[in-house]
């Protein structure tokens, strides 16, 4: 064959080249784990799934039919904007419609990687065998309130924590001035304590603590916890924790019976709300001189009366019984308003001086905390100069008290903080210190109030 001859047999086959496709975008709904395809997303999207509300890609419209995308975009325009579940002093929200049981494990999640990293890391040593114990993980104390959503929310929580490798230790059903205890007798670094307290029965929450009880909010570390749960986190250990139950109402009560001594016959009227306050109320009175009547704070289980009727059937049971006071303790055991013998709502800045100085007379030289709204008006009503600013949150004012060992925090009404082992924001003590004063002299409640 020639030179120039062309010969097909010869020739090389050209290789074909493949086709490179560019990767289907993923999607993944708000709250969700796992991701879903493109059809899915435009499926849920025309079908006006709950979640596509708050979803990022919710204008990725594909090909939908123009009148569904025009619907979607009307409702969305008409609707009002959607307000963050995450407020000053804990996590809010109506029950499933913006907290469900997995977004609450998610928030639990992110508060056990935080700890993760907190945690002090443990040096290993020649002398540490192989089959020595992992690292241990965070001490979690967790606990939850009497609202019928509260359960679901506290299972996932739990399984969130022990996923995450926590040493979970429940307290179950309990006030939060109870759960708060347990976080600081059991030297917790946080607790997670599922509540909705605040807000009306549809909605619920989480309330987070550090250690030795602090409070979380926007200021103490609730702001990073945020963070966490909206940029996402890792497990730190492989190693699943474990969950084990504490009966943390007995030591509460037992520290509680100090402050119920040395008192005169008082007749108090009282509406509570938590059953576990009533009942610890109840036990404490019964060993007491004082009488105890109560008032009822619900129509039904399922149908708590408005703060509104509790109140003003309280003021009219004052009167009708010729009690010395009246107390409303709220569904969480820490906020409370107290009534005088007038049947007339006491002040809180009031109040707040006088229980300042009484303490003050117990402790001359203490300080006071005193929220920021209100340092204006009431510093003149103390009897010291030794006033600090409690700032604008819990978390904040706890914070305060613990850096100066205060012996008293008010202000941010209707709380009214004491100084036990931690800073204890707790109705109990609260009656327990006006119960004191009263019992120190023979004139009315009303008339104490006015006195510096």
């Amino acid at each position: 064959m020639d030179a120039g001859q062309h010969n097909p047999d010869t020739e090389s086959t050209p290789i074909p080249l493949p086709v490179l496709l560019p990767p289907e975008p993923q999607y993944r709904c708000p709250d969700d784990v796992h991701t879903i395809s493109r059809s899915v997303h435009l499926a849920r999207l025309a079908s006006f799934y709950p979640k596509c509300r708050h979803c990022q890609h919710r204008h990725e419209t594909g090909h939908i039919a123009p009148a569904v995308v025009e619907r979607i975009q009307s409702v969305e325009q008409q609707r009002a904007p959607q307000r963050s579940i995450f407020e000053p002093d804990g996590v809010r929200g109506v029950f499933l419609n913006q907290i469900t049981p997995q977004a609450a494990g998610q928030i639990a999640g992110a508060l056990a990687s935080l700890l993760w990293e907190q945690a002090p890391l443990v040096a290993r040593t020649q002398a540490v065998k192989k089959n020595a114990a992992k690292r241990s993980g965070p001490l979690v104390v967790i606990g939850y309130d009497e609202r019928s959503a509260s359960p679901s929310l506290f299972a996932a929580v739990a399984d969130q924590l022990r996923l995450m490798g926590c040493q979970v230790l429940d307290v179950g059903q309990v006030a939060r001035p109870c759960f708060n205890f347990a976080a600081d007798h059991l030297q917790a670094v946080g607790g997670v304590y599922v509540t909705g307290s605040g807000k009306d029965a549809a909605w619920t929450g989480l309330d987070l603590v550090g250690e030795r009880a602090l409070p979380l909010s926007s200021d103490t570390g609730l702001e990073l916890v945020e963070r966490r749960f909206r940029e996402g986190y890792s497990r730190a250990t492989r190693r699943a924790g474990f969950q084990r139950s504490f009966q943390a109402v007995f030591p509460y009560e037992a520290g509680l019976w100090k402050h119920f001594h040395a008192l005169r016959p008082l007749r108090v009227v009282a509406a509570i709300r938590p059953r576990s306050v009533r009942a610890t109320i109840r036990a404490l009175f019964a060993k007491l001189p004082c009488e105890l009547f109560e008032v009822e704070t619900a129509a039904s289980p399922l149908s708590p009366l408005r703060h509104e009727v509790v109140l003003e059937e309280l003021c009219r049971r004052v009167l009708k019984r010729e009690a010395h006071l009246g107390i409303m303790i709220s569904d969480d055991g820490c906020e409370c308003w107290l009534v005088d013998e007038r049947g007339q709502v006491v002040d809180s800045l009031r109040l707040s001086a006088f229980l300042a100085n009484l303490l003050l007379t117990e402790h001359p030289q203490a300080e006071v905390c005193v929220a920021s709204e209100v340092m204006a008006a009431l510093r003149p009503l103390l009897k010291t100069d030794r006033v600090a600013d409690g700032g604008s949150t819990r978390g904040s004012m706890s914070d305060s008290m613990r850096a100066t060992q205060a012996v008293f925090g008010g202000g941010q009404m209707p709380l009214y903080w004491h100084r036990e082992a931690y800073p204890s924001c707790d109705a109990v003590l609260t009656l327990a210190r006006v119960l004191q004063g009263l019992s120190r002299s023979d004139a009315a409640f009303s008339t104490l109030l006015q006195r510096k």
